[in-house]
């Protein structure tokens, strides 16, 4: 992002409006310009042609991809970041313009009023927080999980707990309202307990014949049809399945993770692990 900015010649405009955001007002709509401002600024940026261009080599050319925030200042010590930044479902190489702008949409994400009081709460200096952006292969998932490998509700070490939403795996880290499957397994006695049962509104999914546009498809969920709610022995064991992951994960990196993947079929994907905190 700074880079795009020097290239234009706009990084000490865009430095300037984060100095300025340090300390503006909520009254009389000081903050929400600046805000505007800074989003309208970085938005417009989007990545060099000889980084397109690397990407277009490592992945397939008419693959969809999901073009995805990593910031340095996610889930931080008492700073939650569920849903704080951007992430763009459904966008392809083969329409540069619509990736350019799912990139500048989420370098832009940064600066959100939410984002910068959030920071503001957790004691972090509005210069400090950068934004990377990761671009991976979607996949058209069945299901999408969080794992933690050290249970968050009791903190004990024996129990991974999931969190599984139907469709794309946003609905969970989006902090969309409702409730998902809610397993706890025990990583020694293949025990598993149902915690919760989803009720989600709606599943978000990428059709692979439609446009990559950057917009996924919402549609209503029937849960009285979801194996996951209707099959008890399915249930366990995907919460044995998933356990197993997650102890190998945290094993693998030696501490506890927080992890993110999906079932596509009979197939379980990792796209995502780092330590629990």
């Amino acid at each position: 992002m700074e880079s795009a900015l020097e290239k234009n010649g706009l990084l000490e405009s865009f430095l300037s409006l984060v100095e300025q955001i340090e300390t503006a007002k909520l009254e009389n709509g000081e903050l929400d310009k600046l805000c505007s401002k800074l989003q309208s600024l970085v938005s417009a940026q989007y990545p060099s042609n000889e980084t397109i261009e690397a990407i277009a080599k490592i992945l397939p050319k008419n693959a969809r991809l999901m073009v995805r925030s990593s910031a340095n200042v996610e889930d931080l010590a008492g700073m939650s970041a569920a849903g704080l930044y951007e992430s763009v479902p459904n966008v392809s190489l083969l329409n540069q313009s619509i990736f350019r702008a799912a990139v500048g949409r989420v370098w832009a994400s940064l600066y959100t009023r939410r984002a910068i009081l959030s920071r503001r709460a957790a004691g972090v200096p509005q210069k400090d927080a950068m934004m990377a952006v990761l671009v991976q292969e979607m996949l058209y998932p069945d299901l999408s999980f969080v794992l933690h490998t050290v249970s968050p509700t009791d903190h004990d070490p024996t129990l991974v707990e999931a969190e599984i939403a139907p469709g794309l795996g946003e609905t969970l880290a989006s902090g969309t309202r409702g409730t998902p499957w809610r397993l706890s397994s025990g990583k020694f006695d293949g025990r598993v307990k149902t915690l919760a049962f989803a009720n989600f509104s709606e599943e978000l999914l990428v059709l692979s014949a439609g446009p990559a546009n950057g917009e996924v498809i919402h549609l209503t969920v029937d849960y009285s049809k979801k194996p996951l709610t209707t099959d008890s022995i399915f249930r366990r064991q995907l919460g044995q399945c998933l356990c197993a992951i997650g102890f190998f994960l945290e094993q693998k990196f030696g501490c506890p993770q927080d992890v993110e993947g999906c079932i596509v079929g009979k197939d379980i994907f990792i796209v995502q692990t780092r330590p629990q905190l």
